[in-house]
């Protein structure tokens, strides 16, 4: 086996990682455990990049916050943000969307949303790297038991 393979489903999972496992089980030729490895390094290798990226962003370049150009409104706080603001909040609202953003999102959409909401906590970068590495060995293991 060439290493194109493993190289595609790497990438794949840097675009879609819900899909990568069900897409390279019926695309390639590739065993169970090649399919684990290449998804969760490939995932896992997005999260830190968007990670570190998203840090820098969100933490460590706060220069962006003292320029106002345009007067600031005054916010209306309506029952929706209220949801929000609660499940944020919650203990289960910071496990859910730690677990569940990068999944069901892209990774790195999923890690900035985790960032800018949870940055400050020192947990999260591990809550989502296990739920990712996790996730992916359910994903894999579930796909792998539906085409065969």
């Amino acid at each position: 086996m060439s290493w194109d393979v493993y190289i595609y489903v790497f990438f794949l999972a840097h675009v879609k990682f819900l899909f990568a496992a069900s897409i390279a089980e019926a695309t390639t030729d590739l065993n169970f455990l090649e399919i684990l490895f290449s998804s969760t390094l490939g995932a896992l290798f997005c999260y830190n990049v968007s990670f570190l990226v998203g840090r820098f962003i969100f933490l460590k370049n706060n220069s962006f916050k003292d320029i106002v150009i345009f007067k600031k409104r005054k916010k209306k706080f309506k029952k929706r943000n209220r949801i929000i603001i609660r499940i944020k909040n919650s203990k289960l609202g910071y496990l859910i969307l730690c677990s569940l953003a990068p999944v069901f999102l892209t990774i790195p959409i999923g890690t900035f949303i985790v960032l800018k909401f949870y940055g400050h906590r020192k947990l999260t970068y591990w809550l989502v790297f296990t739920s990712i590495a996790s996730i992916s060995f359910i994903l894999t293991f579930i796909n792998h038991f539906i085409f065969n």
